[in-house]
């Protein structure tokens, strides 16, 4: 079989599989996606970057055939293969994007909110008599201004808005 034969076949796999997924899941479904990789052969790395969100985008596929599928808080496309649909997502009607926040996600959640051009500062409180960093705080505006700690679960809302969801103590 020819490179350009095999090419073709896997295009049009590629694209069955983008339509199948188009066809069951419109733009806004809940999904759980693993930009990088699935959990069951790297779970700690599935879990760091782990995106609990919707989609964004219909799928399409790549030029070798692969198909993707964007969602919010990522950017460019994630292979459906790394895509859950999230039957049991803490997310809600309007509600675009959850990240429950950790001490190993601070930085990366930190960087994505100021590329979106929003205000986040580490939230400082006193622990054992010393100040410490416990979470973070979203938004310059004391209006707007939200407070999540590490545990609560981060909520954003398909007009840019944010809400923290507490957990919820055992």
């Amino acid at each position: 079989m020819s490179t350009r034969t095999k090419l073709d076949a896997a295009k049009a796999k590629g694209q069955r599989q983008a339509d199948d997924f188009n066809a069951r899941y419109p733009v806004g479904t809940r999904v759980i996606a693993y930009p990088s990789v699935r959990p069951e052969f790297d779970d700690v790395l599935a879990a760091k970057t782990r995106v609990v969100s919707t989609t964004r985008t219909p799928a399409w596929i790549l030029g070798h055939g692969t198909p993707v599928v964007s969602v919010h808080g990522y950017a460019g496309g994630i292979t459906l293969d790394h895509v859950d649909i999230d039957h049991d997502s803490p997310l809600g009607d309007g509600e675009i994007l959850a990240h429950t926040l950790t001490v190993d996600n601070l930085a990366r959640f930190d960087s994505w909110l100021d590329r979106l051009g929003i205000f986040a500062k580490g939230y400082r409180e006193s622990v054992d008599g010393k100040l410490a960093v416990t979470g973070l705080r979203i938004g310059s505006d004391y209006a707007d201004r939200v407070v999540a700690r590490f545990g609560d679960t981060i909520i954003r809302r398909a007009d840019g808005s944010f809400y923290v969801r507490q957990a919820v103590a055992s």
